[in-house]
């Protein structure tokens, strides 16, 4: 009898962790599966394999004028366009095609918050990838370093090891996005547009050598920017706290995600995210302020003919 009244009474809503890893697994197999993320992951895992044995500037490197101005501290920018641009397409597509066909719901009953929560976990798939690799080439900068790349010898090791860093963030803070937009910007295109729009902002603040704060200022603001401004004759050391920035592109990933997750909420979860993105956004700003006025100015560093 107490059987049978057990059976009849509606069973308890799983707890907000269960359902959210749930949906995180379907989403990251889902994920895994994804057309551009896979290309994107194998051009990534190919480039970072072989980049300590194709023209990597150690000692034994025979400096020559054919050689040209790129630089082994130009490597972050190969997490940030395979994984950050690539995850932000795939994680764009994906969310929106979770939202058509429902099949997330399938796992457990879900919110709208749960659902977007899932998948800016599933984000931290390409970041834990861009992680791995990050690792790779800068056990490598340790052990065998390429001291005659442009610019290897006007960082610090805890430099370096923050620039390696930003590496990492942008992966994760592109697929973030990708949620972001597709929760609040409907359109097909809105992923690609999106995307090209991150590479012209990164092209432009990388045309500002910081010879003020407000050009540092526009340089850093970029979610993606490079340490060093090299040309045939010159290179150009940017200014600012390269630590300082890992916080400010942090910032920019927790927002994203904040955002994403604000999406379909309402009442007193509304307000609770309101009042943390006012936090977070508040710790962003003062992040960028900090890089751009506790760092070095920018500086003409040692020049190499060769080069």
């Amino acid at each position: 009898m107490s059987a049978a009244v057990a059976a009849a009474l509606p069973s308890a809503p799983p707890a907000t962790g269960d359902v959210v890893r749930s949906l995180a697994r379907i989403e990251t197999r889902r994920l895994l599966r994804q057309p551009v993320f896979v290309v994107a992951v194998l051009l990534f895992v190919l480039v970072a394999a072989t980049t300590p044995f194709s023209e990597y500037a150690n000692a034994d490197f025979v400096v020559t004028a054919e050689n040209g101005t790129e630089t082994n501290l130009d490597w972050p920018v190969l997490p940030a366009f395979a994984l950050g641009l690539g995850g932000l397409l795939a994680m764009n597509r994906l969310t929106k095609s979770a939202s058509r066909t429902g099949d997330v719901l399938l796992a457990a009953p879900a919110t709208a918050f749960q659902r977007s929560l899932a998948l800016c976990l599933v984000c931290l798939v390409p970041a834990g990838i861009a992680l791995v690799g990050a690792a790779y080439v800068f056990v490598f900068w340790m052990v065998d370093p390429p001291i005659q790349a442009v610019a290897w010898t006007e960082f610090t090791t805890a430099q370096l090891f923050s620039i390696m860093v930003q590496g990492v963030l942008t992966a994760a803070g592109g697929p973030l996005l990708g949620v972001a937009v597709a929760r609040w910007w409907r359109w097909p295109t809105a992923g690609a547009i999106t995307a090209v729009g991150l590479i012209l902002w990164a092209v432009l603040g990388s045309l500002f050598r910081d010879t003020s704060w407000w050009d540092r200022l526009l340089h850093h603001l970029s979610p993606f920017a490079l340490v060093a401004a090299n040309s045939e004759t010159s290179t150009w050391i940017q200014g600012g706290s390269h630590h300082w920035r890992v916080v400010y592109l942090l910032g920019l990933c927790l927002l994203a995600a904040l955002a994403a997750c604000a999406h379909g909420s309402a009442g007193q979860q509304r307000r609770r995210l309101v009042r943390l993105s006012l936090t977070v956004a508040g710790l962003t700003v003062l992040a960028l302020a900090l890089t751009v006025l506790t760092g070095p100015e920018g500086y003409y560093g040692p020049w190499n003919p060769l080069w």
